[in-house]
């Protein structure tokens, strides 16, 4: 029985994925649609993984093509192993892959590939072996022509096998390019062989730390215990085993360094003296213990009246799509929360999606404590391990309610019927195009993507968002989805609130009490100031006058503020002062920003870091100086003119890794902090109750972007921005500081005017033919040489605008071809078509693109 399997190696794309094999005799009709198996691919037969797509009825021989067996092809190759018994993936969501497929124009073996996790795919290692001197094509006789790096390898060889890791390491005083020169020459000459040797996964664990004795403190501070000679290191070591006592149980050791700031060296030396052990857990073992259930409250009046309809929904168990637009703080989450109960009572499983990694731990504890022991997190990053032991643990459902991430989409849940996405506005949810992945890939949106999966399993859709994208408004307008509305801010009920109150010196007057004992309020006032008045008035420093009495009011109560602004470092660029020369990233051409502790300059785009040179290259003048401001001028103008105040800074540079954003949001929600600084992963979901004051640094950054998306992203983040103010008993206030504070994006923000800025968008995009009145497709195609990248992308151009032409298109369906607005990126150079009409994908469905060009379909940017 001949088979079609969708290959999920890398150069498998390049062909459009799919492989005719024949099913070995030892699984004769065992393989299903669905199986993952490892197949032989390549020229050297290598081992890859494949989803078994479809079985083709006859003999093997029939499996070829028309006409193989005369002209003598070789037989199809065998199938190599069946890698799980059970299909990985269902007919519904192998449909769905197709579904991808066809939507984004990418081979059907990228989209499965995005289903199946490393975890579940063996490792596979060559192994070399000596070739006996009569089968050798070249013959030994030539020698003499064979390299020392080829004679070394050759005598190691004859000892025995090697693995390819062995071959490097006897190897290893050759350079790379000589080692592999020698392999290949060797293979290629017959004298040596290669096969493949397939290694199981150990059991995944996660690696734990335990103090290997009681009463380790006392001894310490008797004195009986030394922890080392440097002051910083005894402390950062004394609060790792202060912690350990504390909990009382191993800790995951990632935890414990990003908590106590010790370093791997601190473990190694501190398990060497025999203070502390490490231990190997099962993963699911050794997570936290789960919270004591929490009991859902009374909903109030408004969300009982969207809590009716989404109820309704679930019980009929058809699809449907709701967009829950609800202002910031007005009580979505729990919406979600009774949806997922709902779905759990009929006996199905529910995908929570959130946009960015901060947000993960803090989701997972909400619905972790109100669904003990059935909440499983998935996210980016984790290692093939992880991904196993969670994939394994909500296929056996154990675990019916998933939690991460975009990639989340694609774990197969069983008996699926409730996705919820949460800020569904958000553009993280778009998968972006990777110059360093060289193969064409889906550039899916989750919501499209979760629209169509629920469709296809009858499963109930809900879009949390306060800032609906106009395409998701209009949707709502036109009947697509049913609009839900929670039109006022949750606070909490009144028990609650009134011991808060006593607690805290606080009064509950001002806020609206409900039927359910709930008290509700507004969104925080919003001041705009003109910076340019700022400086009118002689104020040259980042912060307005206004923004100034507010923060020392907040200081002076024990308060909390957030200070937000898009812009990572000390300053976005750097330029000399004598000749106006911009240094510039030498892959990107575009600025390179300025970062303190130590100087640097670093490139936002690639993440090249280069030193600071002290004079200009253009005129060598000595007077180079970094313009504008960022995250980190922030920081430094808040602790020189508030030095007692505990500021804390949360972008990508202090929080690059999970542990790192979860340890900076707790410890901000546990008072450790008065000033937190950000950019825009402080827009998205954070509740903290103490923070009475939202200051947005500059409100204009993005707004000179040519882009016809640049209003709206400013109009979001603002607006999200400025409802973490006041979502607590003391209230709260948000001030803006612009140099545009006519523009629609700010002034609407600041009125909180979001259908006035639908309605002008709408109006702008309907007269230009932008989304949601037309679809776009953007083409991409980068390459390191300036005139080849001209020369394919207008060689593209032609062919294209023929087949448009054809195709009945009228001519301003087809922009450009023309360098894109970011035209250097990462030593490439970019140039792109976009294709604007009802339907273009359908326009390049039988148009031959070369694979090197890569498609974005409904992009969220054309920069």
């Amino acid at each position: 029985m001949s088979l079609e399997i969708a290959v999920l190696a890398a150069g498998a794309a390049y062909a459009g994925g799919v492989f005719l094999y024949e099913e070995p005799e030892g699984l004769n009709g065992h393989l299903r649609p669905g199986h993952l198996v490892l197949v032989p691919f390549g020229r050297g037969e290598r081992p890859e993984p494949g989803v078994v797509w479809r079985r083709l009825a006859g003999k093997p021989s029939e499996g070829r093509g028309p006409d193989e067996e005369e002209r003598g092809v070789r037989p199809r190759r065998r199938v190599i192993r069946l890698l799980d018994e059970e299909p990985v993936l269902d007919p519904m969501r192998l449909e769905w892959a197709a579904w991808l497929s066809r939507t984004y124009l990418a081979p059907l073996s990228e989209c499965l590939r995005l289903m199946i996790p490393a975890g579940l795919i063996p490792r596979r290692e060559p192994v070399y072996e000596r070739c006996a001197p009569e089968g050798a094509r070249g013959g030994l006789e030539h020698a003499v022509a064979v390299s020392f790096a080829e004679q070394v390898l050759l005598a190691a060889l004859a000892e025995g096998p090697l693995a390819h890791s062995e071959v490097h390491a006897i190897l290893r005083d050759f350079p790379l390019a000589e080692r592999q020169r020698a392999l290949r020459r060797l293979l290629e000459r017959g004298w040596i062989r290669r096969s493949w040797r397939i290694r199981e996964g150990r059991p995944p664990t996660l690696r734990m730390i335990r103090l290997k004795e009681e009463g380790i403190l006392q001894a310490l501070r008797e004195g009986g215990i030394r922890l080392g000679r440097r002051g910083e290191i005894v402390a950062r070591r004394r609060r790792l085993l202060e912690r350990l006592q504390e909990a009382g149980r191993p800790l995951p050791a990632d935890w414990l360094q990003a908590e106590t700031g010790c370093t791997p060296a601190d473990l190694r030396q501190l398990t060497r003296w025999g203070i502390i052990e490490p231990v190997e857990r099962p993963i699911w073992e050794a997570a936290d213990p789960y919270p004591v259930p929490e009991e859902p409250p009374p909903l109030t009046s408004d969300q009982a009246l969207a809590w009716r309809a989404i109820e309704r929904a679930l019980k009929v168990g058809r699809f449907h799509a709701f967009l829950l637009h609800g202002i910031t703080g007005s009580g979505k989450t729990e919406l979600y929360l009774q949806a997922v109960a709902e779905t759990l009572r009929r006996g199905k499983g529910a995908l929570i999606l959130v946009p960015e990694l901060a947000l993960t731990p803090q989701t997972a504890r909400r619905f972790e404590a109100r669904f003990p022991g059935q909440v499983a997190v998935w996210t980016g990053g984790m290692s093939p391990a992880q991904e196993r032991a969670i994939w394994e643990r909500i296929r056996r459902r154990q675990a019916r309610v998933v939690v991460g991430t975009r990639s989340a989409l694609f774990v197969p849940v069983p008996d699926l019927g409730l996705i919820v996405i949460d800020e569904a506005h958000d553009p993280s949810y778009k998968q972006d195009l990777r110059p360093e992945i060289p193969y064409r890939i889906p550039a899916y949106h989750a919501v499209d993507a979760a629209m169509a999966l629920a469709r296809a399993l009858e499963a109930v859709v809900i879009l949390g968002t306060a800032t609906p994208s106009i395409e998701l408004r209009y949707q709502a307008e036109h009947g697509l989805l049913e609009e839900l509305r929670l039109p006022r801010r949750f606070l909490g009920y009144r028990p609650r609130l009134a011991a808060q109150a006593r607690h805290f010196g606080a009064s509950l007057e001002g806020f609206v009490e409900t039927e359910a004992e709930a008290l509700t309020s507004g969104l925080p006032p919003v001041e705009v100031v003109d910076m340019r008045q700022e400086l009118k008035a002689g104020n040259t420093g980042i912060f307005s006058r206004a923004l100034e009495r507010a923060l020392d009011q907040v200081l002076r109560r024990g308060q909390q503020a957030i200070l937000f602004l898009n812009r990572r470092g000390a300053a976005p660029f750097v330029f000399c002062r004598d000749c106006g020369h911009l240094m510039r990233c030498s892959q990107c051409d575009l600025p390179l920003a300025e970062h303190l502790h130590p100087t640097r300059w670093v490139c936002h785009h690639c993440g090249a870091v280069e030193p600071p040179v002290a004079r200009c290259p253009h005129c060598g003048s000595r007077r180079l100086k970094g313009m504008g401001i960022g995250t980190q001028a922030v920081e430094e103008a808040v602790r020189r003119r508030w030095p007692a105040a505990r500021v804390l800074r949360w972008d990508l540079d202090t929080a690059p890794t999970r542990a790192a954003h979860a340890l900076i949001w707790r410890r901000f929600a546990d008072g450790e902090a008065d000033v937190l600084i950000g950019t825009q992963v402080l827009t998205k979901g954070l509740d903290l109750p103490l923070v009475t004051l939202v200051g947005v640094i500059l409100a204009d950054v993005g707004l000179g972007l040519p882009d016809f998306r640049a209003a709206e992203r400013t109009f979001q983040l603002l607006i999200q921005v400025a409802g973490r103010a006041g979502r607590g008993l003391f209230g709260g206030r948000v001030i803006f500081q612009t140099y545009r504070p006519d523009h629609p994006a700010v002034a609407a923000a600041a009125r909180y005017d979001l259908d006035g800025f639908y309605r002008g968008e709408v109006a702008f995009r309907k007269a230009h033919g932008y989304p949601p009145f037309a679809r776009l497709v953007r083409l991409l195609y980068w390459h390191a040489e300036a005139e080849r990248a001209r020369e394919a992308a207008e060689r593209l151009g032609e062919a294209l605008r023929h087949h448009l032409m054809a195709k009945g298109a009228p001519p301003s369906a087809m922009i450009g071809p023309a360098p894109c607005y970011f035209s250097r990126l990462r030593g490439l150079y970019r140039w792109h078509i976009l294709l604007r009409g009802p339907d273009p994908v359908a326009w390049l469905r039988d148009f031959p693109l070369p694979p090197e060009w890569r498609v974005d379909v409904d992009p969220l940017e054309v920069l």
